[in-house]
């Protein structure tokens, strides 16, 4: 609890990610949130890279278009230019092929990856995280699949793929473990 307490002031205290929240929250978009790898890195105190883009992801069942997304995602880059990406999760259950996700968090805990599940946002000023399955592994850094990326799932080989193509398995300090 102690390592989650300082994970969540370290957050708390980063300015620039108080600045992206800020703009976030300014569209007014519902349910909306920094998420994934960005947040890790983040926490990881990773030097992000310029390939790296920010996930904005929200809810709005009232409007699935990809061109609305992009209007978002445009007024944010307007705001500040950085590599913005925006994405309405009451749509992504098609590309997942999953049923449809009841909300934002719901999409964002059927991520493929444990410490991917995650994200930030501002409520009433203050910082809010959500984090389906603890912070244990971010802690740990230890990279797990959520469970539909369970290993003996047809997801896995999903997972296997990110392990691979984000040079992951590569890397000494992280951890690779192939069940929930």
């Amino acid at each position: 609890m102690q390592e989650t307490n300082e994970m969540y002031q370290s957050l708390y205290e980063n300015e620039t990610l108080r600045e992206q929240l800020i703009l976030v929250d300014r569209l007014g978009l519902p349910d909306a949130w920094i998420c994934a790898g960005y947040i890790r890195s983040l926490i990881w105190g990773l030097t992000l890279t310029e390939e790296q883009d920010i996930d904005v992801v929200y809810y709005d069942a009232t409007d699935t278009s990809e061109a609305t997304e992009k209007q978002y995602k445009e007024q944010l880059k307007s705001w500040q230019p950085l590599p913005w990406s925006v994405k309405n999760q009451a749509r992504m259950h098609l590309k997942n092929e999953l049923p449809p996700y009841q909300s934002t968090c719901d999409a964002i805990a059927h991520f493929p990856e444990t410490v991917t599940a995650i994200a930030a946002k501002l409520t009433d000023g203050q910082l809010q995280l959500y984090l389906p399955y603890g912070a244990a592994d971010l802690q740990t850094r230890t990279i797990r699949p959520t469970p539909l990326f369970s290993k003996g799932l047809p997801r896995h080989t999903i997972f296997q793929k990110r392990v691979t193509g984000k040079g992951w398995d590569k890397r000494s300090d992280l951890r690779i473990v192939d069940r929930f």
